[in-house]
């Protein structure tokens, strides 16, 4: 519902509201606008930190342009998004067979079975790829490799991946250690993909397709391969770009998990390295932060268009057609750029045919086609030879009827229907295969753990989880109390937030919603290097408050943006009719908002806490003292220790699993309902 708007001479009678934004205002503006704008200042200095700043103008943005190893970054970072693009597809095929099944209770069930693989930190299906799965001696890639003896057809196929010489026999390839491997191994790195919030928004929006559809579609008779590509697809469209958009933009600007797999120098020869990591590299390593601020800049300016061409992709069937005509040449540039200039080619070349201008191009076709003689004539009698759609009618009915077509279609129900579960069990086996073998090994020692690794065997080590639990007792009980005091922090403030901007249209309200739209497009990394000195004068370096602080006012962007559209939805009528009875915009909120925010509060909740427990690049800047470390900075320390004692390692990961488990499978209900009732609705 449309918000009623204030206007100046009537704010003296709501200048209460404005104390609902003040919190917001001040957490971005403190942790979010000024280490932005020192970011941008800092950038036109040579400058380490503390006692250099030396101006250099536009000298750091010339190093910068005419780098190559940071155009690499870049190449790594869209070719890493291209593939996890392709890795999109997974989820999307178990979410609508789930969908698909005819049991409600068997959906639950296997939503329940799903959650546990999804809401693992992936930090930790990560780690164990590492120790397990790539390990280049006893790993469980080459070992399967060797099993269905896959060398052949890998050296086939080699030169167009650029594997080289890697799988030739008699070696044993170092996925993670060989330059030739390791983009392979981040691209295949926790296989088959499947994620929380790709599965459960999507089918939040499958589950809100009319089951009218579906029964006039089964009128038809149309096959289950129509009802995907005709029905499903179409429908969830929406859904399934929002996450290929947030999915690429995500990996130029993320750097956690090659920072996981690869480290800081991102790989042998840096070849996974990408911006953020480049930054973070030049920063605390190098020591030019002024070159990283401007590192930061430009990766932020390259995100913000990049969101923004999006915006404008999304919402293209209500642009204008000079629009149009500008963003399809400006992607035609881009994608020029791209192959000239950072040698993207598949990128580039993706760009300039999605910018060309099809329409034109097949109606110059159609009318060369017109031209040519005695076509026309030809095309109209092969028309005139087809069936009308009346007989093709009479003759499906017809053919429908008959025993054998029957038999046929009951046979092909019951194979759809198997392939439908198998497709199912089988992911879900290769999903859940990391987190068995995390809890087997959590019982071996490492004796146990090289003579077989996969198999339970005897005796059971369960002091290894009291030898883990000793470990990291403190940075687990570090991490619950972040991430709590984060969440209800976040909270208070998304939802005072989410009240100015929902329940009238006061003066100046558009610019502070502009603000925090803008913010939705900033990559937070880019700002790290000013936002670590902001933390270090405010003395919060080495403290849980500055993780609790900056995680509150990073998540309430997202939040308010989520609240808004549900205490918007709110019936207008309520509002009034406790103005009428004199209650204050306090009063309103809690007495209204509240009581009918539960599902989406819950759902934003979950979320919010979820990346707070799986954060570990800002801990890992921030945080020094090993008795403040959040428990995942403990488990990289202890994953990148020589000697690895396999047991208590396993048994430390899954204690840092089992509360994010938890708390989703208790939550998934209220989950799913926020989705439905708050993000899907506005």
């Amino acid at each position: 519902m449309e918000a009623k708007r204030i206007h100046w001479r009537q704010v003296k009678h709501h200048w209460e509201i404005y104390l609902f934004i003040i919190p917001t205002l001040v957490a971005i503006g403190l942790f979010i606008y000024y280490p932005a704008a020192s970011g941008i200042y800092h950038s036109f200095f040579r400058w380490n930190g503390a006692d250099i700043s030396e101006w250099q103008g536009f000298g750091n943005y010339a190093d910068l342009l005419s780098s190559s190893l940071f155009w690499r970054s870049f190449r790594n970072a869209f070719m890493l998004g291209m593939w996890n693009v392709i890795k999109m597809i997974p989820p999307l095929f178990v979410a609508v067979a789930i969908h698909r099944c005819r049991s409600t209770r068997m959906q639950f069930f296997y939503r329940i079975l799903f959650v546990i693989p999804m809401v693992v930190p992936p930090l930790i299906i990560a780690l164990i790829w590492r120790s397990f799965f790539f390990e280049a001696t006893s790993g469980y890639l080459n070992q399967f490799i060797e099993f269905l003896n896959l060398r052949g057809i890998l050296n086939t196929v080699a030169p167009f991946f650029g594997w080289g010489e890697a799988f030739s026999e008699g070696g044993k390839p170092a996925w993670l250690g060989d330059p030739r491997l390791i983009f392979t191994a981040c691209v295949v790195w926790g296989f088959p993909w499947v994620s929380s919030l790709a599965v459960l928004t999507h089918l939040a929006k499958l589950q809100s397709i009319s089951k009218d559809v579906y029964e006039a579609g089964d009128i038809d008779g149309v096959s289950w391969w129509s009802k995907f590509t005709k029905i499903e697809l179409p429908l969830i469209t929406g859904s399934i770009y929002i996450m290929l958009v947030f999915t690429i933009i995500g990996t130029i600007k993320d750097a956690g998990m090659i920072l996981a797999l690869a480290g800081f120098e991102g790989g042998p020869g840096g070849r996974v390295d990408v911006p953020a990591l480049f930054m973070l590299r030049k920063a605390f390593i190098d020591q030019k932060m002024g070159y990283a601020c401007a590192a930061g800049i430009i990766l932020m300016l390259i995100v913000m268009v990049l969101q923004k061409l999006s915006t404008l992709m999304m919402s293209w069937s209500t642009l204008r057609t000079p629009m149009r005509l500008l963003l399809k040449v400006a992607v035609f540039g881009i994608g020029l750029a791209a192959m000239v200039l950072g040698r993207m080619w598949v990128l580039g070349g993706v760009l300039v045919l999605a910018a060309l201008p099809y329409q034109l191009l097949r109606q110059g076709a159609v009318s060369l086609l017109a031209a040519v003689p005695g076509l026309t004539a030809w095309n109209a009698q092969r028309i005139a030879r087809c069936p009308s759609g009346v007989e093709r009618y009479e003759r499906a009915v017809a053919r429908r009827q008959t025993p054998l077509f029957r038999l046929g279609l009951r046979a092909g129900d019951g194979l759809l229907r198997g392939m439908k579960h198998g497709y199912i069990w089988m992911v879900l086996a290769f999903a859940i295969l990391p987190l068995y073998l995390m809890l087997i090994v959590s019982f071996k020692d490492n004796t146990q753990f090289y003579q077989a690794p996969t198999v339970l065997t005897q005796p059971m080590h369960p002091e290894n989880w009291r030898v883990a639990w000793q470990m990291i007792t403190p940075t687990l009980a570090n991490s619950v109390f972040l991430s709590v005091s984060s969440t209800l922090l976040m909270l208070f403030i998304a939802m005072m937030g989410a009240y100015f901007f929902a329940r009238v249209r006061m003066p100046l309200s558009n610019v502070f919603w502009n603000a925090i739209l803008v913010l939705m497009m900033l990559p937070m990394i880019a700002n790290m290097v000013p936002l670590f000195r902001l933390l270090r004068d405010l003395s919060l370096l080495n403290t849980l408050s500055a993780l609790i602080l900056v995680g509150a006012a990073q998540g309430q962007i997202f939040a308010i943006f989520m609240l808004r559209n549900f205490v918007s939805d709110i019936p207008q009528d309520l509002y009034e009719a406790a103005e009428i009875d004199g209650a204050s915009h306090f009063r309103q909120m809690w007495t209204i908002v509240l009581p009918l925010s539960g599902p989406i509060l819950g759902t934003v909740g979950v979320m919010h806490f979820m990346t707070a427990w799986n954060d570990f690049v800002l801990p890992l800047i921030v945080m020094r003292d090993h008795a403040r470390l959040p428990v995942m900075v403990q488990l990289i320390r202890m994953a990148g220790e020589y000697i690895k004692l396999w047991g208590p390692l396993m048994a430390g990961y899954a204690m840092a699993a089992i509360p994010i488990i938890i708390l989703f499978t208790f939550s998934m209900k209220f989950f799913v309902r926020g989705m439905t009732e708050g993000a899907v609705k506005g």
